[in-house]
């Protein structure tokens, strides 16, 4: 199991129509709009690196209203 936290920025005024998107997700078992740097702070879990390559790359990075994103990877 891959646990990991998902910096997000989304475009501005999109902030909760993306974390409504986000949360929708499977893989996502918490989600927050964030202050700072960031707009949105999301929480995986995944089975393993492979799988969440493919869920950033596949579901997240392409909800509309996602400019960015940083992968951090718990150990």
């Amino acid at each position: 199991m891959v646990v990991a936290f998902v910096l997000i920025m989304s475009k501005t005024g999109q902030e909760k129509e993306v974390l409504a998107n986000i949360r929708r997700l499977n893989e996502v078992k918490e989600a927050s709009i964030v202050f700072g740097d960031y707009d949105i702070i999301a929480k995986v879990d995944v089975s393993n690196v492979e799988n969440l390559n493919d869920l950033l790359l596949s579901k997240i990075r392409k909800i509309p209203g996602v400019s960015m994103t940083t992968t951090l990877i718990g150990i």
